[in-house]
């Protein structure tokens, strides 16, 4: 059975609005030129009535290796490297998500940034849960001809374990 097959059976439980608009959208930004796609394709969508995005760009933390036979003196300074990277990090997220949603609200739609910190695809689902979203909306990744790499493993597992339903923007 196709990706494709998969998606078109997937039912929803929850009312979409008038002519069946997804009215609460969760957008999935990583600043790849797919989510980018993604992006631009819903602003051109057009919102139904009261349609809200929540843009959502989850950044993965730099972590510090075990290193028992450093100095606590060197283990503390590459924590607050790590630290600091990560601040880092979160603040270009913020300003990549504001961004997004400053386009989309400039398209009509009722735009939020939200980052998170974590693995990608459970952030990913819980603001969904969070926001009792309608849709997820992802840019894919790859070309390949096998599956696999026809879509990336983040939209691969949004595909598989997502509640609502899942657009993946080529």
């Amino acid at each position: 059975m196709g990706i494709r097959k998969r998606v078109g059976k997937r039912r929803t439980t929850r009312k979409r609005g008038p002519a069946g608009a997804f009215r609460r959208v969760v957008l999935g930004v990583d600043g790849s030129a797919h989510s980018r796609r993604a992006a631009a394709f819903l602003a051109r969508f057009g919102p139904p009535r009261g349609g809200r995005v929540t843009v959502v760009r989850v950044v993965e933390p730099v972590g510090t290796p075990q290193m028992p036979l450093v100095p606590g003196a060197v283990r503390a300074r590459i924590a607050g490297q790590a630290d600091a990277m990560n601040r880092n990090l979160v603040a270009g997220a913020r300003h990549q998500v504001e961004a997004v949603a400053a386009t989309l609200a400039r398209a009509g739609w009722r735009a939020q940034g939200v980052v998170r910190t974590g693995l990608p695809v459970p952030q990913l689902l819980a603001v969904v849960r969070a926001e009792r979203a309608d849709l997820l909306a992802l840019g894919a990744r790859g070309a390949g001809a096998l599956r696999h790499f026809l879509l990336g493993s983040v939209s691969e597992a949004a595909l598989t374990r997502s509640p609502v339903d899942v657009l993946i923007v080529r």
